[in-house]
């Protein structure tokens, strides 16, 4: 003999079966739209990667932006050198050590190693 909650378990399953035999055409219709569902989430150019994608665009907006004021940058410092021959010889001075006739440059070693002595 079976217990009370091994035939309540017997009964369900057949309930279950029962009615999918007897509902074939709602069970297709389910099995269609949860597939529908899993599709629009997980395929492609589905819900998952369209987010994916926004983000990658809002970072590319990002650095485009950024390139684009650091090409602002750079053509504003070329028109300067170009109109300037101050600003033409402290980018000479600076960048590439060049000196005028007859000057000399010392340079200046701090050594870090070695401690100040307190005050």
């Amino acid at each position: 003999m079976k217990a009370g909650n091994e035939t309540q378990k017997d009964n369900i399953g057949w309930k279950f079966f029962r009615f999918i035999k007897y509902n074939k055409t709602f069970v297709v219709f389910l099995i269609v739209l949860i597939s529908l569902v899993i599709y629009a989430l997980f395929g492609q150019n589905g819900l998952v990667e369209r987010i994916s994608m926004q983000n990658e665009k809002v970072e590319l907006e990002k650095k485009l932006r950024e390139e684009n004021e650091r090409t602002d940058e750079l053509h504003k410092e070329i028109e300067a050198l170009q109109n300037s021959d101050k600003k033409l010889e402290e980018v000479a001075r600076e960048k590439y050590g060049m000196t005028k006739e007859g000057e000399v440059i010392y340079r200046v070693e701090i050594d870090s190693n070695k401690n100040i002595p307190d005050e």
